[in-house]
């Protein structure tokens, strides 16, 4: 790798809308995507271009990005290609490039949705990048006759719109914050709606001043500084909070969630470390969560399972996801306790790529291509 993916996108005619966020870019009708080497399928010829658990994390900038992309390729609007990069850390979060082939892309035939709701790119041929140009003017991507399988209430214009766009966006999401009496950071912040610092504290003295103006506690009281876990300063010199924590009480108590949860309770089974409560790790875990509606459904799972990875055991909420079942989808309204199974998370990347499976009595199966690193699991009863 001779130079950093943004600068090849560039070099191809095609440069990144944000070098950090973004996942493709498009120049004219056409469309160049990044996919990764490990979610590349040999069998099939195909590559998962979107997957159910990326709403988990927090990268909704390339994300939702990503989604406006795949809307013009499965309609036949944009003619699409991929360059394939090899992951430094397949667990890592966001994930880090260590290489990528700079002397070809991908020339994706069409796109399909598998039973698991993943998104893939069937991929013909490899196309030298000096012939992409005159490649692009004869290749047409395969149009789908199906509707694109992606809810449009899932794209936040975090990609596109300016901050004053967004900000409607930011306040619902930090209600779905205050419901869960969580806090999150500036950079999250940042990182989910593709802002810089300025547009950033312009949305939220925006907010702030709606929220007064409403008579409600000043919202942006759960974005926090990463290190001192504290609100800024701004805070107090344009709305004379001098207690963010307690306005951030009056926060959690005025956007309350109105229905009780009925999750079912832990089981015997689940074992907290010593002086660490089963509801200190359910609360843990769903500060995590970043996809409100996915919520209930995650703190069922957790519940259910005890707190712990069915698979590994692993019980630090941080490194656990709710994973749906094979032939579960969350945009039917499968998101019961008994739709998922909780897993550690680079095992849930495992199950989605089909690389981990499970056998009608529970029993782990794994593809030979992880046994070096995760052979320790197979044949493991999961249930």
């Amino acid at each position: 790798m001779a130079q950093p993916i943004s600068r090849f996108f560039e070099g191809l005619g095609f440069p990144l809308r944000n070098v950090r966020w973004s996942w493709g870019a498009r120049s004219g009708p056409v469309i160049l995507l990044r996919t990764w080497d490990d979610h590349f399928s040999f069998k099939d010829k195909e590559v998962v271009v979107l997957q159910d658990s990326w709403f988990q994390v927090n990268e909704s900038f390339g994300l939702d990005e990503r989604i406006n992309q795949l809307r013009s390729i499965w309609s036949g609007e944009a003619t699409a290609y991929t360059v394939m990069a090899r992951v430094k850390d397949r667990d890592a979060i966001p994930r880090e490039i260590k290489d990528y082939r700079d002397d070809a892309v991908f020339f994706i035939e069409r796109l399909r949705q598998r039973e698991n709701g993943d998104l893939v790119a069937v991929l013909g041929g490899l196309v030298a990048v000096a012939d992409l140009n005159k490649h692009s003017t004869t290749h047409k991507t395969e149009s789908s006759t199906e509707p694109f399988p992606v809810d449009s209430a899932l794209v936040t214009g975090a990609s596109t719109d300016g901050y004053k766009e967004k900000i409607p966006a930011i306040r619902d999401w930090l209600i779905q914050v205050c419901q869960r009496r969580a806090i999150v950071t500036y950079s999250e912040v940042m990182d989910r709606f593709g802002l810089t610092f300025y547009p950033l504290r312009n949305a939220m003295s925006r907010l702030g001043h709606e929220c007064r103006d409403a008579g409600e506690p000043i919202i942006t009281a759960v974005i926090v500084n990463k290190d001192t876990l504290r609100c800024s300063e701004g805070l107090q010199a344009e709305f004379g909070v001098e207690d963010d924590q307690a306005e951030r009480e009056r926060c959690y108590a005025h956007w309350a969630p109105n229905e009780p949860d009925h999750a079912p309770a832990a089981p015997p089974s689940a074992k907290p470390s010593a002086g660490t409560t089963f509801e200190e790790f359910v609360r843990r875990f769903s500060q995590v969560e970043l996809r409100p509606h996915q919520a209930k459904f995650r703190d069922a799972v957790f519940r259910a399972c005890g707190g712990k990875c069915i698979v590994s055991g692993c019980d630090v909420p941080e490194a656990l996801e709710a994973a749906h079942l094979e032939g579960r989808d969350w945009r039917a309204g499968h998101n019961d306790a008994t739709d998922g199974v909780l897993l550690r998370r680079d095992l849930h990347a495992l199950y989605d790529s089909g690389l981990l499976r499970f056998k009608e009595d529970g029993t782990v199966t794994l593809d030979p291509s992880v046994l070096g690193q995760y052979g320790s699991f197979q044949g493991v009863r999961a249930w």
